[in-house]
């Protein structure tokens, strides 16, 4: 089965998904001493499992998977915590209107199925 623009979609949902999640707990965790703020690094990955699945559906979702990491850019405060809230917020925005972007166009093409299966009458 091939790929389909479907296919890569909800790939991106669920990288923003838990994009979303991972910032969530770094805010979460800005004052905990010693803490260390991740990232999820999926955009590479989904890029990459384009490329390299030959067209097929079953090998590009296991291969389209969202990496999280420590966040090796950010450096610790005097706590040894390495969240940053202004770009923990900056991020969180960012992937929210992703997910909205994303989650609209797929929304438009459930309806454009729709269409096609009711004849528009749907």
């Amino acid at each position: 089965m091939n790929i389909s623009v479907d296919d890569v979609l909800h790939s991106a949902l669920n990288g923003l998904n838990l994009r979303q999640q991972v910032t969530a707990n770094n805010i979460a965790n800005a004052d905990t001493p010693g803490f260390k703020a991740q990232t999820v690094n999926f955009e590479d990955q989904l890029s990459q499992a384009m490329q390299e699945s030959n067209g097929n559906s079953a090998t590009f979702a296991a291969e389209a998977q969202p990496v999280v990491q420590q966040n090796p850019s950010l450096s610790a405060n005097q706590s040894q915590n390495s969240v940053d809230m202004d770009q923990q917020l900056l991020i969180m925005s960012d992937t929210t209107m992703r997910y909205s972007a994303v989650s609209q166009t797929l929304a438009q093409r459930y309806a454009l199925y729709n269409a096609i299966v009711t004849d528009g009458k749907g």
